[in-house]
């Protein structure tokens, strides 16, 4: 039994030395930089844990922009980049606000010294009837000096008041322009996976909420071999008119979002399972009306493989993607077909 485990534990350090390897010749190979979060980025890639992730990274050119490899590194929500995409820390902000409040502090120390003074004061001049001009204008000067550092201390107050809301002002400025890059596609200007994430979630995160809503998964076919074969720009190209076209498709309640090289994510919502056919008729139409230009060039007719998965019947995000996932690649499996629904019983482990 020790042996064994023994045996197993080897035979994992070696598979193990040996995607490490295949790691660092993939990036030496292509001439990416030798950052911590790149080696994560391939190393996830070569596991394979994630096909969409691994073909994506598979097919990038040589010498890849550092841009591109944190705008996939963020889409798969991988730790380094999204550890890299976090705001600084404030500590300035910090020692700011720690100021104001003892700040405040001092301010209401101030205030209840002078409320203490003036009642000495009156107090003073009831109970001393012999008190003469000389004896009341000194404890109207003493009154005078309280009240001068109570102003002073009000003053400074509404100084730091107003530094302070203009630091939390411009934090939450900062917060939501990080957070807009950060769910946002480079290429299309489209939400990006993260966004397309965040979006499931909230699906499901109201018990309430009405789930009327069809996961569309949309992949522009073979478009790794269209890069190989016609070149990058020609790929980014079809990319980036399509996106352009779907974003003319759906309506103000509708989701898009660029999940992947030429892969998109759709939630239409309020529509039946009896509308996920006329819908995948209308993207395929407004993609061989619009993408005339791909014929134009020499490189052939753009083709899409769409699945798609209803959230009524599914009980969480996960599970939906799953299912809309698995109608994806029966779809890539069955080009004559428009569209696979998930649970369509004419198509059996769909």
């Amino acid at each position: 039994m020790i042996r064994r485990r023994r045996m197993s534990t080897q035979a994992r350090k070696i598979a193990q030395d040996r995607t490490l390897q295949a790691v660092s010749q993939h990036m030496t190979r292509i001439e990416v930089s030798g950052l911590p979060r790149n080696y994560e980025l391939f190393y996830e890639a070569h596991c394979g844990a994630d096909a969409v992730l691994s073909r994506e990274v598979m097919a990038l050119p040589v010498a890849p922009r550092q841009t591109v490899l944190d705008e996939i590194g963020i889409r798969y929500q991988l730790p380094g980049f999204v550890a890299s995409g976090l705001p600084k820390s404030r500590d300035p902000d910090i020692r700011l606000l720690t100021s104001l409040r003892e700040k405040m502090t001092s301010g209401a120390e101030q205030k209840r010294g002078f409320s203490r003074a003036l009642e000495a004061v009156a107090k003073s001049l009831r109970e001393d009837n012999g008190a003469g001009p000389g004896d009341i204008l000194a404890e109207i000067e003493y009154l005078s000096v309280s009240l001068s550092d109570a102003v002073v201390a009000e003053t400074e107050l509404e100084a730091a008041l107003r530094s302070g809301a203009h630091l939390l002002t411009a934090a939450e400025q900062d917060v939501s322009a990080v957070r807009a890059v950060m769910l946002r596609d480079r290429m299309t200007s489209l939400p990006n996976h993260a966004a397309f994430t965040e979006k499931l979630e909230a699906l499901y995160a109201d018990d309430t909420e009405s789930r009327d809503t069809a996961l569309f998964l949309v992949a522009i076919a073979d478009i790794s071999e269209l890069a190989d074969t016609y070149g990058e720009a020609a790929a980014t190209r079809i990319i980036k008119k399509t996106a352009a076209v779907f974003r003319k498709t759906i309506k103000k309640d509708d989701f898009l979002a660029r999940i992947g090289k030429g892969e998109f994510a759709f939630l239409f919502q309020h529509v039946s399972r009896d509308a996920i056919k006329p819908i995948a008729a209308r993207l395929t139409t407004s993609i061989s009306d619009n993408l005339v230009f791909a014929t134009s060039d020499g490189t052939p007719a753009i083709r899409l493989s769409m699945g798609a998965a209803m959230a009524t019947e599914a009980f969480s995000p996960q599970q939906l993607r799953q299912q809309a996932v698995l109608a994806a690649e029966a779809s890539r499996a069955n080009p004559r077909l428009s569209v696979i629904i998930h649970g369509d019983t004419s198509r059996p482990g769909v």
